[in-house]
């Protein structure tokens, strides 16, 4: 026990929302044949570059895979599994998967490093209402939880398939099937339990196949509208990534002073 709560510790230390900024699901293959099996790696960094994270039970509210037209199944794993996720599809489509961390907890001793934090996730008012709450400039903390989710598409893309939401609090939902043959843009959709979240930052990130460095990859800045969507191009080839983030306050707290939720969705058309 001693040694699995210190392993979900250093998790906790090493995905510091200041210095890592994403949490996403990198399936093996995003385009797979019907029958095989297949992986996929819980990451956490910056820029499509971060180090994979084992299976660890106690890190996961749930994880689920979501098969077209059929009821979800919870993913399971041993503990320390790398890759983390593990599954057989069963037919062709477009395959959803789904998860959902308990909270994790860090400590901001650098005032520098919550204020990079937070204009780069696009809510610079937070550092206002910081100072109105009277919060010290350094030793408060934040708790935090992400909501990942990836596409996977087995065999050709059928017609009438799309995304869906999975039911997490921050969601982000593609309106429509992005491995759709000669698509150029997508609509993305962002739901805060379940509702439409306006005038909310994402940010779009791709790496092309022959991509090596974090300086490969582009980040690209949306802003949901009213209805709490963007439109997106797909950027070719390679991995996609969309981010986004809410904060706010935390009173029924002693430890964490403020709350965040962390949206991703990958898929590589």
């Amino acid at each position: 026990m001693r040694a699995v709560l210190s392993l979900c510790l250093a998790f906790a230390t090493i995905t510091v929302p200041a210095l890592a900024h994403e949490y996403w699901i990198e399936a093996e293959k995003f385009q797979a044949s019907e029958g095989q099996d297949l992986t996929a790696d819980l990451r956490v960094g910056s820029d499509l570059s971060g180090e994979a994270f084992p299976w660890l039970k106690q890190s996961f509210a749930s994880a689920s895979l979501f098969p077209p037209d059929r009821e979800a199944a919870p993913l399971t794993g041993r503990a320390g599994d790398l890759p983390a996720l593990r599954f057989a599809p069963e037919g062709e489509g477009l395959y959803r998967l789904a998860v959902h961390t308990t909270p994790s907890f860090v400590i901001f001793d650098d005032p520098e490093k919550f204020k990079r934090y937070v204009e780069y996730e696009g809510f610079p008012e937070v550092l206002d209402l910081h100072r109105a709450r009277g919060l010290p400039e350094k030793g408060f903390g934040e708790r935090f939880f992400r909501n990942a989710r990836a596409l996977v598409q087995v065999g050709p893309v059928i017609d009438g398939q799309s995304d869906a939401p999975t039911g997490m609090p921050l969601e982000l939902v593609a309106e429509g099937n992005p491995y759709t043959p000669g698509l150029s843009e997508i609509t993305i959709h962002l739901t805060w339990n379940g509702d439409p979240l306006p005038d909310t930052q994402v940010a779009l990130f791709h790496a092309a196949p022959e991509a090596k460095r974090p300086d490969d990859v582009t980040r690209t800045l949306f802003t949901t509208d009213s209805d709490g969507k963007v439109t997106v191009p797909l950027q070719g080839p390679g991995l996609h990534l969309l981010s986004a983030v809410r904060i706010e306050p935390v009173e029924d707290s002693a430890v964490a002073q403020w709350q965040s939720w962390w949206a991703s969705l990958t898929f590589a058309p």
